[in-house]
């Protein structure tokens, strides 16, 4: 079975403050005659489910063509964690990394390497742009990089808060090697093992790139439905 983790794009489709949303546009057009139909589009390459590049926070670092597509292929951990989102009235609480690592290893006891986990944040769909996004604890990040993952991803917009200008998690990722897998719509993905598939576009030069992220079930690793909260 596949599960569909990536958001429709259209030009509601919420982007970071400032950026540019999505666009299109015909340039040809079978209503206006055209024998065929073709759209030009614009966009920020951060949008919807996408992956960023080192690049993107650190100058001189990897883009997104060189994003190891191994890492973005294999089996992966579903977890939730939106019980642990915004306790004490401050919806941009982030849950710490000891309470992410217990739910981590809680829902996969028998994994002694976590090479990729998905967090989900939230139990329903983004509406619009979230001033109050948690991110991801840069001790988490940098935990997960030294026990031998290779790729994070979250229902969120980005790793860090809006207001973090030092963008102390993307910072944790670059150093951990880890990938950063942002943008994903989780509500309907059961916490337990799959496969995920999830890569970029080629871009050269660029700081990220769109994915079409699926999760897939298979008769090895199947989702394990009794971790549900």
């Amino acid at each position: 079975m596949i599960i569909d983790i990536s958001p429709a794009i259209d030009p509601a489709t919420p982007v970071w403050p400032g950026d540019t949303p999505f666009g299109r546009t015909l340039r040809w057009d079978q209503t206006r005659g055209d024998s065929v139909t073709v759209s030009t589009i614009t966009t920020t390459t951060h949008l919807g489910a996408h992956i960023d590049a080192p690049l993107h926070v650190r100058e001189g670092t990897a883009d997104t063509s060189k994003i190891d597509l191994n890492a973005c292929v294999g089996s992966c951990v579903v977890i939730d964690i939106s019980d642990l989102v915004g306790r004490d009235h401050r919806p941009h609480l982030a849950p710490q990394c000891a309470e992410i690592v217990a739910r981590l290893q809680h829902t996969s006891p028998e994994t002694t390497r976590f090479e990729r986990v998905l967090l989900r944040h939230s139990t329903a769909a983004a509406d619009g742009w979230d001033d109050n996004m948690p991110g991801i604890d840069p001790e988490f990040v940098t935990w997960f990089g030294a026990q031998g993952g290779k790729l994070l991803g979250i229902d969120l917009a980005s790793f860090d808060p809006a207001e973090d200008a030092v963008l102390r998690a993307h910072n944790a990722a670059v150093d951990a090697g880890v990938i950063m897998l942002e943008g994903l719509e989780l509500q309907h993905a059961p916490q337990g093992i799959a496969e995920l598939i999830a890569l970029p576009l080629p871009l050269l030069g660029a700081d990220a790139a769109p994915v079409r992220a699926i999760l897939r079930t298979t008769s090895t690793h199947p989702i394990d439905e009794s971790t549900q909260p």
